[in-house]
């Protein structure tokens, strides 16, 4: 099988967890480089990732396909930002499984999703463009992923729930069966969520409640 040449958009700390669930997923990946504003010679010296360039280098990256290393530790739409910026320079969004995690073959991942070690993610389960399903965390059968939302590492979601678009469900957070987490809610680590929660909302403790902050 001819692997995927592929770049990394960005070169900071998540960055090197998607290069190595690249380096380790089911279907081969030739990881070319990374691109990043900054040298980022942390990422360069610990996995022997060149530096391409900035985002322009992308346009001499030729066939290659790219995924998202830009991370977040909340709702927010930087990740979309870089995506509609660097778009058209890229051939293509690939999906990347690292090895050790579990889908569902009846599961849907778009382009761009990115699932880390440990991860499962079950039965008629859809996860949608640019989502990290982060290492150890849990989506349940039939759950829904909106587009750029992020389920960090030992969260947990109920099967049938939905999480909204740009939303971010925080470590190890649990969300009961059949909820909604509108579009860029923030669920706080280890929060309990066992209502709807409204978009743009923040929610913490056991169980979850809403803190009166609400994102912008």
């Amino acid at each position: 099988m001819t692997a995927t040449r592929l770049v990394l958009v960005g070169g900071g700390e998540h960055a090197r967890v998607v290069a190595e669930a690249a380096r380790a997923a089911g279907a081969p990946f030739d990881l070319l480089g990374f691109v990043d504003p900054q040298p980022c010679e942390e990422t360069s010296k610990r996995l022997g990732l060149p530096r391409l360039g900035d985002d322009r280098a992308l346009a001499a990256c030729g066939d290659a396909m790219a995924v998202l290393g830009v991370g977040t530790t909340g709702a927010g739409g930087v990740r979309e930002a870089v995506v509609e910026r660097v778009g058209p320079r890229v051939r293509g969004w690939a999906t990347v499984v690292h090895g050790r995690a579990w889908v569902s073959p009846t599961a849907d991942l778009g382009p761009g999703a990115v699932v880390m070690a440990g991860a499962v993610i079950q039965t008629g389960a859809r996860v949608g463009e640019h989502c990290v399903i982060n290492s150890g965390a849990v989506v349940e059968h039939d759950v829904v992923v909106e587009d750029f939302a992020h389920v960090a590492p030992g969260a947990t979601i109920g099967g049938g729930a939905r999480i909204g678009r740009g939303a971010f469900v925080g470590l190890g957070a649990a969300v009961r069966d059949h909820v909604r987490i509108g579009a860029r809610a923030f669920v706080a680590m280890g929060a309990v969520v066992v209502g709807d929660v409204a978009a743009n909302a923040r929610v913490m403790g056991v169980p979850a409640a809403a803190t009166g902050d609400r994102l912008t």
